[in-house]
């Protein structure tokens, strides 16, 4: 359990919770600066997430800013915030229960998948999308393993950690995403800042791995990866056979090298393909993927994401 720590309640409008308020069960999820448990209220029994996150006092402030960042959002896609507190040396944020697998795992779990499902959760993962960005919030972490799928076929957006309030004069750096250059846009790279464009990009990379089982491009060499990035040309043939022309058109524009030709949440969100209903709807199911190719996709990011685990040696206690 979280020690038992003189505990600083965030907001004062009403009896907020404590640690005393939660008994803290078994992990659920180990990330590189958090580790998440399932937790149950004492009085009402309700099982909650709490994301557990250790912090040195300099960087308490922009530890803070997660909780900042959720407290405004109300939103089907986006798993809502109950609850949170701060000790010296923790800030616990308190969260509705998402039971599911990971965006891609989901897929995995199935024998074959369509473009129409690919869409389906594309539009969810834009909603929540154009909400943020709605209210000046940058993500910054779309990533398939931020998302998970309930039931019935819910996908609930999680992990705040790396969002932050956008103004258009506000130059944002992003030193956390660089364990993985492979889903970084090409302005963080370069350090010219992130935008609104910059969670597109990471739309695009999750469509592009969902219609593939591959990244678009491939290099944990950050000056390789910018320069084939640069070059704006997407290896489609590493999709699987059979794509729409609407699919492949939503991957040129999201991957787009420089971010003011990306379309925003709204735009994506209005394009043909994700609108698209009857025949060409019909059609698109009839082409499926097999999920092998998927399946051995995600058993090497695991082995990725262990070995980053690893070497944050991230130390809450059990």
């Amino acid at each position: 359990a979280v020690p038992e720590e003189e505990s600083e309640v965030i907001t004062p409008p009403e009896p907020f919770p404590t640690y005393q308020t939660y008994a803290f069960q078994t992990e659920i999820k180990r990330g590189r600066f958090s580790i998440v448990r399932q937790c149950r209220e004492k009085v009402s029994g309700k099982a909650l997430a709490a994301k557990i996150i250790p912090y040195w006092q300099e960087d308490k402030q922009a530890v803070l800013l997660e909780y900042q960042v959720l407290r405004k959002l109300h939103h089907t896609n986006i798993a809502q915030l109950k609850g949170a507190y701060v000790s010296p040396r923790h800030l616990v944020l308190i969260q509705e229960m998402c039971v599911g697998p990971e965006l891609l795992h989901s897929l995995a779990l199935r024998t074959s998948y369509s473009e129409v499902e690919v869409r389906d959760y594309l539009w969810q993962i834009l909603s929540a999308t154009e909400y943020l960005h709605a209210h000046n919030i940058l993500h910054l972490d779309l990533r398939s393993e931020n998302m998970i799928i309930t039931e019935p076929n819910l996908l609930k957006l999680l992990d705040f950690g790396n969002a932050q309030f956008y103004t258009p004069d506000k130059f944002i750096t992003m030193d956390k995403c660089s364990d993985y250059v492979e889903t970084m846009a090409p302005e963080l790279l370069t350090e010219q800042g992130a935008l609104p464009q910059t969670d597109i990009w990471s739309v695009g990379i999750t469509a592009f791995i969902m219609l593939s089982a591959n990244y678009p491009i491939s290099s944990d060499v950050p000056c390789e990866f910018l320069r084939t990035a640069r070059k704006g040309k997407l290896k489609l043939t590493r999709c699987y056979a059979g794509l729409s022309g609407g699919a492949v058109s939503f991957l040129q524009s999201t991957l787009c090298a420089n971010p003011w030709g990306r379309p925003s949440a709204s735009e994506c969100l209005q394009s043909p393909w994700l609108q698209e209903t009857g025949l060409d709807n019909r059609q698109q199911a009839l082409v499926t993927f097999p999920t092998t190719k998927l399946r051995n996709f995600l058993m090497e990011r695991e082995k990725k994401r262990g070995l980053l685990c690893s070497k944050y040696g991230l130390m809450i206690a059990q």
